[in-house]
């Protein structure tokens, strides 16, 4: 497997799953310059210019979120994903899209300085809906949370999650809220999650 990423990049988020799954000498770290990514060598294996993108075996998987599914499914030996006619699959896959979805969309424009009230003047057309509801579902997710997403085991979800959440609060993008914080530290205490300088700055 080949995976072409650039480390100021949303690719950092897999290196924990890496871990997790025991394949970091599996896959062959191809570091991509932004300047290179909309040259022709680059668009001719994903033609949106963006990183990552893992293939295995001429198979392109170009979205982070299907990196993260991907992977976890063809290692469902480790038990970071419930497998097909596992009941948790579809809370599993809620999370997995709701962070490529919805929440990317939300912090994509706070990082752009777009106001709640111009949010809301779209709110119909925005997948998150308005700020109200991204954080009525994160809070109603941490609550829930036994002590995971999905129970008593660690899911890649949990991992893309947390990564995207602890990512959000160090940028002041999101606040960390009360409910966030077992959450959070939980997560913290991987050895996963060791090298990761957000998780490092928000629970000095």
């Amino acid at each position: 497997m080949k995976l072409y990423n650039n480390l100021q990049s949303r690719g950092m988020t897999l290196f924990p799953l890496l871990k997790e799954l025991g394949i970091e000498d599996q896959i062959e770290q191809i570091q991509v310059a932004y300047a290179d990514m909309h040259q022709a060598e680059y668009t001719s294996i994903n033609p949106m210019g963006k990183v990552p993108c893992l293939v295995d075996q001429g198979v392109v998987i170009s979205e982070l979120a299907a990196i993260f599914t991907y992977l976890a499914d063809k290692y469902i030996e480790k038990g970071l994903a419930p497998a097909l006619g596992d009941p948790k699959r579809g809370a599993y896959l809620k999370w997995m899209f709701f962070c490529h979805g919805p929440l990317t969309e939300y912090m994509d424009m706070k990082g752009l300085h777009i106001s709640n009230e111009q949010m809301e003047g779209k709110r119909s057309s925005l997948t998150f809906g308005n700020e109200d509801s991204v954080f009525s579902f994160l809070k109603k997710g941490m609550q829930q949370a036994n002590p995971y997403l999905l129970g008593e085991k660690i899911s890649a979800a949990d991992l893309y999650l947390a990564y995207w959440l602890v990512f959000a609060i160090s940028f002041k993008i999101l606040p960390y809220l009360d409910e966030f914080r077992p959450y959070i530290q939980l997560i913290a205490q991987r050895d996963s999650m060791k090298d990761v300088p957000w998780f490092q700055k928000i629970n000095d």
